[in-house]
C-alpha cells in the first residue's frame, strides 16, 4: 500500500491527525492520531517505510479506535494493536495509548 493512500485513509476518520508529534492545537484533544515514519536502512527496503501510528483516547477501546482497526482491515492491513494506560500525575492527565506499526511503499515522488 502506498503511504499517501494510507494517510488519506487516516484522514477519513474525522479526528485530529498529526505527523511526528501532536500540534499545540491537538495536544489536548481526544481521541487523536499521531503517526511517524522511519525509512528502512537496508538497500533492499529502500522503497519501504515503517509507520508507527499512535491513537490517544480517554477511554479504552474507543469507538474511533475500532473504526481505525476496521479501516485497516478493509485496506488489507492487520497489525497487532498494543495498548497502555498512561497516568501523568504531575499534569493530572490520564489517557489510553494504542499503537501499531505497518510497512508501506514510499511514494515515487518522495
Amino acid at each position: 500500500m502506498k503511504k499517501t493512500d494510507f494517510v488519506n485513509a487516516l484522514s477519513e476518520l474525522d479526528i485530529p491527525i498529526n505527523e511526528g508529534q501532536s500540534s499545540v492545537n491537538n495536544a489536548s484533544k481526544y481521541p487523536r492520531i499521531v503517526w511517524d515514519d522511519k525509512l528502512a536502512s537496508d538497500d533492499v527496503y529502500i522503497t519501504i517505510e515503517t509507520i508507527q501510528v499512535s491513537f490517544f483516547s480517554r477511554t479504552p477501546r474507543h469507538y474511533k479506535l475500532l473504526e481505525l482497526r476496521d479501516t485497516m482491515r478493509k485496506l488489507g492491513l492487520h497489525p497487532t494493536i498494543f495498548h497502555e494506560y498512561v497516568e501523568e500525575k504531575n499534569k493530572d492527565r490520564n489517557y489510553y495509548h494504542s499503537y501499531f506499526s505497518v510497512e508501506l511503499e514510499v511514494d515515487n515522488d518522495e
